[in-house]
């Protein structure tokens, strides 16, 4: 009778073992394995995950997360194909036996994230920095690495700058709308002219900048917020020039900056940098260069959210629909007879339909 009650607890075993969690691949993915959607690498800490997400759309992404409960674009610290979305949930992310490192879907050709000098024994391993590093084991060379092909978010450990023997630089670049990852019209990184600060960029021009850097902190504060929480380093050698930054582990478990689709900097505790209102020629926020405006619009106009009807069907030019919302705002400001924009695809922000009157007319609206 005990040999038959063993025998049951022993098969009992051997089911759970059979049927236990398959989606994780823990850390590493090797030639041979593949990550598809419901599948997901988990750091050796169980600080970071990464698998196949998708927003408010049918769009499937590849990324990286803090491995915590918020929602997927609150902990998210890095996207793959952030221009290249899958339609459906068929991804798979493989090694293949070149050791190349790409995604293949069933909507068309691969995403090659990695093609090189890989080989039959290559795998990839997600590190407890967020890091995703693809390495050659026979020399233990990194071949890739997701920290070089950052999205718009910085976590420690990522840099902003140059690497001056291949010219390859490191920047964070904005979404294009509240839940559109492709690429956005801010960037925020290291100033080119070598000052020795951060910028924001709009459009290539300078929409913001950081101030120096002083025993590892800037001289803007970053408004204030949060300020002495965060300590910068700038490192420049013969081989690369670059910013990075660690945070005090009191203040926060998952820290990252993120630069919005607004071009507000940010971090988990709050918004540190907001030049939205450079737009009205008058903005006192710190570091924001002021908009240069026609001479129709006063430094006191500025737009308000409001929640109506357009009467008309408004001016729609080609490029509407790849318009954000700040690029809207820019160009209504920067026409005299534009006293209204709206964004077209509601739920994204971008996309944008112009409201144009005369200013007499602006009190009927």
């Amino acid at each position: 009778m005990a040999s038959k009650v063993r025998n049951v607890i022993l098969c009992l075993s051997c089911l759970l073992l059979f049927v236990g969690p398959s989606s994780s691949l823990l850390e590493t993915l090797v030639q041979g394995q593949e990550v598809k959607d419901g599948d997901e690498l988990v750091s050796a800490q169980g600080n970071f995950k990464l698998g196949f997400f998708t927003l408010e759309s049918n769009n499937y992404y590849l990324g990286i997360w803090y491995n915590d409960n918020r929602q997927r674009q609150d902990n998210l610290v890095w996207v793959a194909n952030r221009d290249s979305p899958i339609f459906n949930n068929s991804g798979s992310l493989t090694i293949d036996d070149n050791g190349n490192l790409k995604i293949s879907h069933g909507g068309g050709l691969p995403i090659v994230l990695y093609s090189g000098q890989g080989g039959s024994n290559t795998s990839a391993v997600l590190l407890d920095t967020g890091n995703f590093v693809l390495r050659e084991l026979n020399n233990s060379e990194e071949l890739w690495q997701s920290f070089d092909y950052p999205s718009h978010i910085l976590v420690p450990g990522m840099k902003l700058g140059v690497n001056r023997k291949t010219g390859h630089t490191w920047s964070l670049t904005s979404w294009r709308g509240v839940v559109v990852p492709d690429l956005g019209v801010f960037t925020f990184g290291m100033d080119s002219n070598h000052t020795n600060q951060l910028v924001i960029l709009w459009h290539d021009n300078i929409y913001w900048t950081s101030g120096s850097l002083e025993r590892g902190h800037f001289t803007s504060s970053f408004s204030g917020i949060s300020d002495s929480y965060y300590n910068f380093s700038y490192i420049s050698n013969e081989n690369e020039t670059f910013f990075n930054y660690s945070v005090e582990t009191s203040f926060t478990k998952s820290p990252r900056l993120v630069i919005d689709y607004l071009g507000r900097l940010s971090d988990d505790r709050g918004i540190l940098v907001d030049c939205i209102s450079r737009f009205s020629g008058s903005s006192k926020v710190e570091r924001c260069m002021p908009a240069q405006l026609p001479e129709c619009r006063s430094p006191d106009d500025v737009f308000y959210s409001h929640f109506t009807f357009m009467y008309n069907d408004g001016f729609k030019f080609s490029e509407s629909e790849n318009l954000t919302v700040m690029d809207c705002e820019a160009k209504c400001l920067n026409n005299c007879s534009c006293v209204a924009y709206a964004s077209t695809i509601e739920d994204a922000q971008t996309g944008v339909r112009f409201g144009l009157a005369h200013r007499q007319d602006l009190m009927d609206l």
